[in-house]
């Protein structure tokens, strides 16, 4: 009887520790995007307000705060472009994938410094400041 208590007790503390220990499997790696993004650059995507473009970008994991030189000016993200050429759509998707409201251009200005109306009000809501603001916050 007692071998057998013991057998017990051994085989309970074996599958607790065992039970109890870290997975040896990693999670497995993210999937590569398999999308071709466009000919069009996501930038000309978004100051055209091609959103079909825009969203195959999104397809193939192109970064939705790049910043790169365009019509409005130096450094600016998508955002800034489809806000200054007055395309809501692609603004909202922009947003929706976590574009940075505040993102400064090489002159300080955020989407919401080309932004109007409609635009304005949808960065508002979204905590989209202007650089003039941003600045005297100290940012």
């Amino acid at each position: 009887m007692a071998k057998m208590k013991h057998l017990l007790l051994t085989t309970i503390a074996a599958v607790v520790l065992v039970g109890c220990g870290e997975s040896q499997q990693s999670a497995p790696a993210p999937e590569p995007p398999t999308a071709k993004a466009p000919a069009t650059s996501i930038h000309d995507a978004a100051k055209g307000g091609n959103i079909e473009a825009f969203k195959q970008h999104l397809a193939a994991g192109a970064d939705v705060n790049v910043k790169g030189s365009t019509l409005l000016g130096q450094d600016v993200a998508p955002l800034h472009e489809a806000a200054g050429w007055g395309h809501k759509e692609v603004v909202e998707l922009l947003i929706a994938k976590g574009a940075d409201v505040n993102a400064k251009d090489a002159e300080g200005k955020t989407p919401l410094d080309s932004g109007t109306g409609a635009i304005s009000s949808l960065l508002r809501k979204h905590g989209g400041k202007t650089g003039e603001e941003l600045k005297a916050e100290g940012n």
